[in-house]
């Protein structure tokens, strides 16, 4: 299926507000469906893994401590996704090594202001830039074209634009998949 000029069936804005997402959150889909590749690629503890549906794993969000958490699982066919709901995740260009292709999202509505948020990508292990330059253009040009008049739909462009490059938009089924929440320690990515 062309994903290029796809749209999804639901509001992409309204499902994060739905499933209490809506604060903030970071979000990376790679290439893969090898769930210990990507652990490993994270520097996420592998004994960590806790199998849950994203109410769980929100739920266990709260009581972190010190760690980031990383809830990890399939996406769409050949993609998977992580998404940080505990601490902050610092991904480096590095866990793209070896081919891989990134995609990573910040969002971040508490602040909500329009160029507080981002998509951009990396592939093996260097940074490419925001998402629409150069391998995605063909999947935003008609996004471009839009007016974006507020955060809410710049959040829905980018997640637009997700959806189209790993073949699979948010929704009702995306939310209920289980998937594994990993505990990613600080001192995994240290500062630079």
């Amino acid at each position: 299926m062309d994903m290029t000029r796809a749209l999804p069936m639901e509001s992409q804005w309204d499902l994060l507000d739905e499933y209490g997402l809506n604060a903030h959150f970071d979000a990376a889909w790679i290439d893969t469906e090898d769930m210990e590749e990507i652990v490993r690629r994270f520097r996420a503890d592998p004994s960590s893994g806790i199998p849950c549906d994203l109410d769980r794993a929100c739920h266990l969000a709260q009581d972190r401590g010190q760690d980031s958490l990383v809830w990890i699982g399939a996406h769409s066919p050949g993609w998977s996704v992580a998404l940080t709901l505990g601490g902050a995740f610092t991904l480096r260009e590095e866990a793209s090594a070896g081919g891989r292709i990134i995609i990573e999202y910040w969002h971040m509505a508490e602040l909500g202001e329009i160029g507080d948020e981002a998509i951009t990508y990396h592939q093996d292990g260097e940074y490419m830039g925001a998402v629409g330059t150069e391998g995605f253009q063909e999947y935003v040009r008609d996004l471009d074209a839009r007016t974006y008049t507020g955060f809410q739909e710049e959040v829905e462009m980018y997640l637009i634009c997700a959806g189209r490059v790993t073949g699979r938009f948010l929704d009702h089924d995306w939310f209920a998949t289980p998937r594994v929440l990993y505990r990613v320690p600080r001192e995994a990515w240290p500062r630079r």
